[in-house]
């Protein structure tokens, strides 16, 4: 299958996803003040980590599914009854936060703890899908809990008329579980096929963990700045800042879709053709997102103008994160060759772990002199740094060129052809 055509595919359904988070960014920055989105953010953000770290659940599940061979529907009622452990976690650490707070913030935490069991459970759900290539139902699981969510705050909205950042994390929450719910469903488990396998939990626990930390560093790594620029500028500047990243990190819908057009058959290959596939992969990343960033960078000022006027100082971090966002687009590929052919990843949380570290020391050196300004130039030198560690390590370990990762030539402009050559017949 062409790359393009299945990475155009992929990112139809992650296009939704986008929109989705547009509507939510949109539809909450004019109805809630500045503060209180700042503060929703900064909740939302805390369980953006555990949704990353449930991105290691999803991978171990996908791993036993199409690496192992073993049955869609044992993988996840025991992956299943593994995910429930955790989320009880989430949810007493909720209440545990909650129970030393008081007022608004009491009931945040509380929500955010519900919100976070609901995130862990559904990486099984969306881990048994891609491992057996339902890439549809994946992309559901993916695209209904933020929509879900919107349409309970919006509702809320409607209903209570209160733009309290408490409500809407509680609504946020809501909507996290109406989608579990619904990918339960979906899930079609087999009962007389299906078992509590302790042999996988045994075996998914490393590798989630293994996983679940790459990615969580790695989310980390371009949002452990919101920390910092929520200590010196407070929610006022979470909420500038967090509009800048979310404009310049959603060119990796583009990237991440192109790296899921490839992830089941990673682990199929051999070595050396997963290698060269991901380098195949590298190259459609770099040319998309070059074209995308270079737009996005010109267009910064109407955006800020057009749709976020109140939040003066997002144009400019938006333009200073674009060339780190640009690269660091290679990282999806790269985790998913060492996650899903080699079986080892933790090589990507040694990777993001290096950026985690350059980004928080700069952070705190930048953010007091520069604002927000200066956590976007720390992000931006943050991923430079871990990508280039990260393509160091490709290259020695599997014997590729710089070359095969940046040269575009005649394989991909094929690609291409083959993609507009398909899209005129489904047209015709």
């Amino acid at each position: 299958m062409s790359i393009a055509f299945g990475g155009i595919m992929a990112f139809l359904f992650r296009g939704l996803n986008l929109v989705v988070a547009l509507g939510t960014v949109l539809f909450c920055t004019n109805l809630m003040t500045r503060d209180d989105y700042g503060t929703f953010v900064f909740g939302v953000t805390i369980a953006g980590v555990v949704n990353a770290m449930g991105g290691g659940l999803t991978a171990a599940t996908a791993y036993q599914v199409s690496n192992q061979r073993r049955d869609a529907s044992t993988v996840l009622l025991s992956g299943g009854v593994f995910s429930v452990g955790l989320g009880t976690v989430a949810v007493i650490g909720g209440v545990l936060v909650a129970g030393v707070l008081t007022g608004e913030a009491h009931r945040e935490a509380f929500a955010i703890g519900v919100a976070c069991a609901a995130i862990i459970l559904n990486s099984v759900v969306a881990g048994t899908f891609l491992g057996r290539e339902s890439f549809v139902r994946y992309n559901l699981a993916l695209v209904c809990p933020p929509l879900f969510s919107l349409a309970a705050i919006a509702l809320a909205f409607l209903l209570s008329g209160s733009r309290k950042p408490d409500l809407v994390l509680e609504m946020y929450a809501l909507g996290q579980w109406l989608a579990v719910a619904l990918m339960l469903l979906a899930a079609h488990i087999r009962p007389r096929s299906a078992r509590i396998d302790r042999s996988i939990i045994r075996k998914m626990a490393p590798f989630a963990a293994l996983a679940g930390l790459a990615s969580g560093i790695s989310f980390l790594n371009y949002r452990s700045d919101v920390f910092v620029v929520k200590h010196f500028e407070g929610d006022s500047g979470v909420a500038v800042y967090s509009l800048a990243v979310y404009m310049a990190e959603s060119i990796w819908q583009v990237s991440g879709s192109l790296a899921l057009a490839t992830y089941a058959r990673l682990g199929t290959l051999t070595r050396g053709e997963a290698a060269e596939l991901t380098t195949r992969v590298m190259r459609h990343t770099v040319v998309l997102l070059g074209v995308i960033c270079v737009v996005l960078f010109a267009a910064a000022g109407l955006l800020q103008r057009e749709l976020f006027r109140d939040y003066q100082g997002m144009d400019s971090a938006l333009r200073i994160i674009l060339p780190g966002v640009l690269l660091y687009g290679l990282a999806q590929s790269f985790s998913g060759f060492y996650t899903y052919q080699r079986g080892m990843p933790w090589v990507s949380s040694v990777v993001a772990g290096g950026g985690l570290c350059v980004d928080l020391a700069l952070a705190f050196l930048l953010v007091p002199r520069m604002g927000v300004n200066g956590a976007a130039l720390a992000s931006a030198i943050a991923y430079g740094t871990a990508i280039t560690l990260a393509l160091t390590v490709f290259i020695r370990s599997e014997g590729v060129s710089p070359g095969q990762i940046f040269k575009f030539g005649r394989a991909e402009v094929q690609d291409y052809v083959t993609l507009f050559g398909r899209l005129r017949a489904l047209v015709a």
